[in-house]
């Protein structure tokens, strides 16, 4: 194959996984494909904790701004932090199912249908029966609730900025890009596989064509 040929290729592969396709943004993309696998033999110990490692580290830096946002929210005395993260994912998702918001945000039935129902009485998400099914219910997002996230976008861009002090602009574009595969591969299973026994949800999840 010419080269010419493949950088188109890959450039239709890169668009398919990116918000934002820019030539920066390819070449990041690029780069990170060509680094050397990781031998598994022998080393699947080593992964695992590389892993653990990493998913730590993570779960640390969204506690910590768990911690800050919910102390804003609390502060200028708007409603709880989960219902920017539900209001947030409606406005990304449009008018759908409340099932298919629940599980957006990987959430439990329960818990996720209270939420939802909260913001419906709030009148921050209106609700109305399908056209196409008299049986279920869509929602979407008011005029209400997207004023009432211009509030939280307010103070959420104050708390990504306590997050990340002293951290490079290029650090951060570089940690987006190399685990946007990651989330959106694990975005993609994680619905399917939620209620399946973890032993078929492991299979699954480690299958080659997943």
């Amino acid at each position: 194959m010419k080269p010419i040929v493949q950088l188109v290729d890959e450039w239709a592969a890169f668009e398919e996984v990116s918000e934002q396709p820019t030539v920066e943004a390819f070449c990041r993309y690029y780069l990170q494909k060509q680094r050397p696998k990781p031998k598994q033999a022998g080393k699947k110990g080593e992964r695992i904790m590389n892993g653990a490692y990493l998913l730590k580290t993570l779960g640390r830096i969204l506690s910590a701004y768990s911690l800050y946002f919910r102390s804003a929210v609390n502060h200028i005395g708007i409603p709880p932090a989960e219902s920017f993260y539900y209001l947030n994912g409606l406005l990304h998702l449009g008018e759908v199912r409340k099932s298919d918001l629940i599980n957006y945000m990987f959430a439990e039935t329960t818990t996720g249908m209270e939420v939802i129902n909260r913001l419906i009485r709030e009148n921050k998400i209106d609700e109305r029966t399908s056209p196409d099914d008299k049986r279920a219910k869509l929602i979407k997002i008011t005029e209400k609730g997207i004023s009432a996230l211009d509030e939280y976008y307010k103070i959420s861009g104050k708390v990504v900025e306590m997050t990340f002090k002293g951290i490079d602009d290029d650090i951060l574009t570089d940690c987006y890009e190399m685990l946007k595969y990651c989330e959106q591969r694990n975005s993609a299973i994680a619905i399917e596989l939620k209620n399946k026994p973890f032993d078929q949800m492991y299979e699954l999840a480690m299958a080659d064509k997943v």
